[in-house]
């Protein structure tokens, strides 16, 4: 399998991390949004990552469906997702927001940093980081408290936490700003225990 992307997409990583959580062996095509383009756009229609490409060459775009292929491929044994019920809501429903998080930051870059000078909206802006904000302050409610389970679900890591990490670790690199150690504590720690495992440092986060 082939996935598609750079590291420094918490998209992507959370999809490089499952796989290794899963150990499903992958090889990297390292194309970015901006500068690959036209190769980018002739796996996946709409130019974005992640993509994977699977060994009979079907391609599977975006994280999601990307995931829910992995989740399938590995069982519901060992699936980060739980197969039903209030368990596989509430990490979906965790996975969700920390994703909008990802998204908003990615919006807040492409307002503040790509546009020609002069013509950044600052209602725009203030509204992706009053987005930011409340996503961050509503995973921190969900967050484990310390001397509690280390992940959001209990002893075991879901794919609530993956995404969230990947997501925080984005936030950490992108905005550092917008991610106070000391108002999101609970957060913070739950991104220091994921880093330090092997399935994420295997698929690090790197500037593209």
């Amino acid at each position: 399998m082939i996935l598609v992307g750079q590291m420094d997409s918490p998209f992507l990583r959370r999809v490089a991390v499952t796989m290794n959580f899963y150990g499903i062996p992958f090889e990297r095509q390292s194309l970015s949004v901006f500068a690959d383009q036209k190769a980018l756009g002739a796996i996946n229609p709409l130019g974005k990552v992640p993509a994977l490409v699977l060994d009979d060459d079907e391609v599977l775009f975006d994280s999601q469906m990307i995931l829910d292929y992995l989740d399938e491929t590995a069982g519901p044994d060992i699936s980060l997702t739980p197969p039903a019920g209030e368990d596989r809501r509430k990490v979906l429903r965790i996975a969700t927001v920390a994703l909008g998080v990802a998204e908003k930051v990615v919006a807040l870059n492409m307002e503040t940093r790509y546009r020609a000078g002069g013509t950044t909206d600052p209602r725009l802006v203030r509204r992706f980081e009053g987005q930011v904000g409340s996503g961050l302050q509503w995973l921190q409610a969900e967050a484990p408290e310390q001397n509690q389970d280390p992940w959001f679900l209990g002893p075991e890591m879901t794919q609530a936490d993956v995404t969230a990490a990947c997501a925080l670790t984005h936030s950490v690199e992108k905005r550092p700003e917008l991610f106070p150690p000391e108002t999101y504590p609970a957060l913070a720690a739950l991104r220091e225990r994921a880093e330090v495992l092997e399935i994420f440092k295997s698929s690090p986060f790197e500037e593209g």
